[in-house]
């Protein structure tokens, strides 16, 4: 991770996080942009669409910024640009490997794996995980029962792999 002062969150322009990422790094600017890679025939895309995180120095730099190439605006709260924790940078940088793509997780949910329900009303039914909702922490389930069979959408940590 680049040492830095304070990180800020940038809003793209649609479709234009990659060009903002290298228009501020000709610039010298730190940026973080991390991607998932696409599963099932799926192209990869952004954590964030839409946004990149940037470390430089608001006081002296927002003006560029704000012009630069791919870039909408600096996340910004009653016109002061709102830092974003050195923190939660960290923790973003040790879920990214060395080509920015985010570290999938060693238990993560393939179709077709056997699933129980942890919790709510269908709490200890077991189903087959289909797939995960675009944009949501919400995944989608097949559940049978002896005569039934139903297409079912939770959130994301409601499930675990059946043992």
């Amino acid at each position: 991770m680049n040492p830095c002062l304070t990180w800020y969150a940038i809003r793209t322009k649609p479709r234009q996080e990659e060009r903002a990422v290298e228009n501020l790094a000709s610039r010298g600017i730190a940026t973080l942009a991390p991607r998932i890679r696409g599963t099932n025939g799926r192209r990869d895309s952004h954590l964030f669409p839409g946004y990149i995180f940037a470390c430089f120095e608001a006081s002296r730099m927002l003006h560029n910024i704000h012009f630069t190439r791919g870039v909408a605006y600096v996340v910004s709260f009653s016109g002061v640009p709102a830092p974003i924790s050195a923190e939660l940078i960290a923790e973003i940088y040790a879920r990214i490997d060395e080509n920015g793509f985010v570290i999938r997780n060693a238990s993560a949910l393939n179709p077709g794996d056997h699933i129980v329900i942890k919790s709510g009303f269908l709490r200890n039914f077991v189903g087959v995980f289909e797939r995960d909702l675009s944009g949501s922490e919400r995944v989608q389930i097949l559940l049978r029962t002896v005569s039934y069979s139903a297409h079912v959408e939770i959130p994301r940590s409601e499930v675990a792999l059946a043992s």
